[in-house]
């Protein structure tokens, strides 16, 4: 595989569709923030001494590649990928759903880092929050029609609500 192929140069890309379009432009900016959130994620995987490290790196996987399949889905505008949509949702639900307890305790703000492992979900967290705002400008200001932007939408805000109940969890 090659790496350098230097149609970049002048600051273009190209989708996943096939066109090529400014790196500068709105959905290479969605497409760069959620490359970003999966990247985070990825860090949290390797936090030692986690609680329940295999449940968690499990989850985070499925989370990565549903990160994935969003951005195939923005950087395409085709079509539709399979495999992602409302069922993805309602896992995040149910996974959210067993760790919920530990928000139940909260009698306040939450402090982000109180140890390395709750740190690090709240700085994904926070970045997902992000990817939600950039996201929902995107779709709204440019008037794209990706379908399934309103299941991306719904993801990004569960699963920022996952990563702020993982990161009191583990706090």
């Amino acid at each position: 595989m090659k790496i350098t192929t230097k149609t970049g140069d002048k600051g273009e890309t190209s989708l996943f569709g096939g066109s090529r379009v400014s790196k500068g432009s709105f959905v290479v900016e969605v497409l760069g923030e959620l490359d970003e959130l999966q990247t985070f994620l990825g860090w949290c995987r390797f936090i030692g001494g986690v609680r329940g490290g295999k449940l968690v790196c499990g989850m985070i996987d499925k989370a990565q590649d549903d990160i994935g399949k969003m951005m195939a889905v923005v950087g395409c505008h085709k079509g539709k990928i399979h495999e992602f949509g409302e069922a993805d949702v309602e896992w995040l639900e149910g996974v959210m759903k067993k760790y919920g307890g530990a928000v139940a305790e909260l009698k306040g703000f939450v402090k982000p880092g109180t140890c390395e492992a709750s740190a690090r979900f709240h700085i994904a967290r926070s970045v997902c929050r992000r990817v939600e705002r950039v996201a929902v400008r995107y779709f709204a200001e440019e008037d794209v029609h990706v379908h399934g932007s309103d299941v991306i939408l719904k993801y990004l805000n569960r699963l920022s609500d996952l990563l702020f109940v993982l990161a009191v969890k583990f706090r």
